[in-house]
């Protein structure tokens, strides 16, 4: 009985071991009925790569046209392209975001071109996200920023310091008229100046020079600028009826700049002459960004 009772003990566990062996799963999982869909997700997250966005210009003037380009590594499988842009918070309780710009089709192109036209104050920050076929995000580059930089008036700045006897307001050079600075026809001093401080925002100034049309005939002037109390710029001699555009570089970025007004006719003093000019400088501007 002791024998009947061991035999049928190990009958039973060989029936168990075959039929736990027949529904296990097998030792390589590549083998299993899921491994195909498995593979195609991975190599589907292998194809997608990250798109890269480049900028035809790094710093730009307001108005301006560039271009950012997105190139795509996985053009076959991409679906749609878009661009968007980065709003900042403007008052802090207000959330900061990308917002989309431009959607287009792909249509297996490796390279996207987006046109724009620099319209922020400061700079323009960009990225590109990419949809693609069978998966559920899009894959998003790194951002790209430009910097934009804009003209501002010479009036937006105070000057702290000035001899007096200066000012803005309507001027004319050579029949044109200018909102302007320079002079200001009841001064007889003969020299000028007044200084402001752009603050090392500013990389050129412009505007264009000469005296205004009430000069005398035979009258002339000089303007000079200093940038930091460094002499960077003197004109030519300017006389009634000519007037010179001019645009300094401001490479330093100063934090001074300085206008120095000069009538330079000849005999001229410092008080009331029969022939004396007022130098003057019409649409006078700084091109700056982060102000």
């Amino acid at each position: 009985m002791t024998r009947v009772r061991a035999t049928a003990a190990i009958f039973g566990f060989l029936v168990t071991l075959a039929w736990s062996g027949a529904f296990s799963d097998p030792a390589d999982a590549s083998t299993g009925p899921t491994a195909p869909a498995a593979q195609a997700a991975a190599a589907s997250a292998a194809s997608v790569a990250e798109p890269a966005l480049t900028s035809s210009a790094k710093n730009v003037e307001e108005g301006d046209r560039y271009t950012l380009t997105a190139t795509l590594r996985s053009a076959a499988t991409a679906t749609r392209a878009t661009l968007e842009k980065w709003h900042p918070s403007l008052y802090g309780w207000d959330p900061a975001g990308w917002d989309p710009v431009k959607a287009v089709k792909v249509g297996h192109r490796g390279k996207v071109p987006f046109k724009l036209v620099a319209a922020d104050l400061n700079s323009e920050r960009y990225r590109v996200a990419v949809a693609y076929k069978k998966t559920a995000k899009p894959a998003v580059s790194r951002p790209v920023t430009v910097t934009v930089w804009r003209w501002i008036p010479l009036s937006e700045y105070d000057p702290y310091y000035t001899t007096g006897g200066t000012g803005f307001g309507t001027t004319t050079i050579n029949g044109v008229a200018y909102t302007g600075w320079g002079a200001a026809t009841y001064s007889h001093a003969g020299t000028w100046e007044s200084r402001f401080t752009p603050g090392r925002h500013c990389k050129s100034f412009t505007a264009v020079l000469g005296v205004g049309d009430i000069s005398a005939d035979g009258s002339s002037a000089t303007i000079s600028f200093t940038a930091d109390d460094e002499h960077i710029y003197t004109s030519s001699t300017l006389t009634p009826g000519m007037s010179a555009p001019v645009t300094v570089a401001l490479p330093m970025l100063p934090y001074r700049f300085g206008i120095q007004l000069l009538d330079t006719t000849p005999g001229a003093t410092t008080d009331r002459d029969a022939v004396e000019s007022w130098p003057v400088l019409g649409a006078p501007a700084f091109l700056c960004t982060g102000v």
